[in-house]
């Protein structure tokens, strides 16, 4: 694929993306029965079987543009990548990087998150990422190499903290696409009708460091353009203790996650396992459930 792309021009590479996307739904090649699971899930109470679909159909397409958008990072200049997403909000970002304690960037699969970090790498704006590292070693050199041309610095997750405590006493950014099923250990938040594992890093880290957070969604738009929209700051109170910032901070990017998925639903990652995990008060026999 990597190949591919430079060879042909952008045009033909992204009907190409989105031909793939529409082969893999149409013959079930990829988790397609997670997909309408989840979207029943999620839409079920405002959407039938046969829009659900379409929804899915619509994701699948957006998967391959995803695909070979990101390979193409690799050969865009920063001015490119200036002129293809649209930036809103950047005063919320400067609003939270003149507090001196550097940012909290979190953000969900959702939209092309890759070019999101690209497009604030682009602005000049000192970003890493913290990304799980891939279990085939030539894909991790291949998504990480990428990623740095485009001005994206990457950080192993789940490895020494100590990196990342100094990048943001330095005044950088740090983002964290923290939506993903967390387990068990998670924090359980309410999403999209369905209370939700999710990662309790952004919270503890914005509690612990008192750094403030801003959301960030990146929409795709009808014309092949992306805008990336980032949110009004939020931080941890000073009183609350660790469990109760954790659990509220993820609440809040929760709640703003969810509002970006009901405006354009077949841009969420949905081939995810979302709610694999049930909230600890549902384990257990039924008889012992409340």
């Amino acid at each position: 694929m990597a190949g591919l792309v430079s060879l042909l021009p952008r045009r033909a590479l992204l009907s190409f993306g989105r031909g793939l996307g529409a082969l893999v739904w149409r013959h079930g090649l990829y988790r397609r029965a997670i997909v309408r699971d989840n979207l029943r899930r999620a839409l079920g109470d405002t959407m039938d079987d046969a829009r659900r679909d379409a929804v899915a159909a619509a994701f699948f397409r957006h998967l391959g543009l995803n695909l070979v958008e990101f390979l193409l990072l690799g050969r865009l200049r920063p001015q490119q990548i200036r002129d293809w997403v649209d930036l809103e909000g950047l005063e919320h970002y400067r609003a939270a990087a003149a507090q001196g304690r550097g940012v909290l960037l979190v953000t969900g699969h959702f939209g092309n998150w890759e070019l999101l970090a690209a497009r604030l790498g682009a602005e000049g704006i000192p970003i890493t990422f913290l990304a799980k590292s891939q279990s085939n070693a030539q894909s991790d050199r291949l998504l990480n190499a990428t990623r740095a041309r485009a001005g994206v610095r990457t950080l192993r997750a789940g490895g020494p903290l100590k990196e990342l405590v100094v990048a943001l006493r330095r005044g950088e950014v740090i983002g964290l696409a923290a939506d993903q099923d967390a387990g068990p250990e998670g924090c359980f938040a309410p999403f999209l009708g369905t209370p939700a594992s999710f990662y309790r890093g952004a919270g503890y880290f914005a509690w612990k460091l008192q750094a403030p957070v801003v959301s960030g969604v990146i929409f795709r738009l009808p014309d092949g353009r992306h805008r990336l929209e980032l949110g009004p700051p939020y931080e941890a109170d000073p009183a609350w203790g660790e469990e109760e910032a954790v659990q509220r901070l993820t609440e809040t990017y929760a709640q703003r996650l969810e509002a970006a998925v009901r405006r354009e639903p077949a841009q969420y990652f949905w081939t995810h396992r979302r709610w694999k995990t049930p909230p600890p008060e549902t384990t257990g026999p039924p008889e012992e459930r409340p």
